[in-house]
């Protein structure tokens, strides 16, 4: 199946085909979760705050992904 995907700010560094926010497609296996595509992606985990799969915060990274769905990475955000 195929995801489509978007990495913001630092998490973009990490994977050499992204660019912060703009979308690119990832194959997975039917049945994969977020976190096999956090694994597939080779991001680290800890630094992953928020993930949002077809605009819906999700909190559980065992969530199964579907053929076609989007899925936004944030890192933590800070500021002042």
């Amino acid at each position: 199946m195929r995801v489509e995907v978007r990495l913001y700010a630092t998490l973009a560094d990490h994977v050499s085909e992204a660019q912060a926010a703009i979308p690119f497609a990832v194959e997975l296996p039917n049945g994969a979760s977020t976190s096999d595509l956090i694994d597939r992606l080779r991001l680290p985990a800890d630094e992953i705050h928020l993930v949002i799969i077809d605009g819906l915060v999700v909190h559980d990274r065992t969530t199964q992904l579907a053929d076609g769905s989007r899925v936004a990475l944030f890192p933590p955000v800070g500021g002042g």
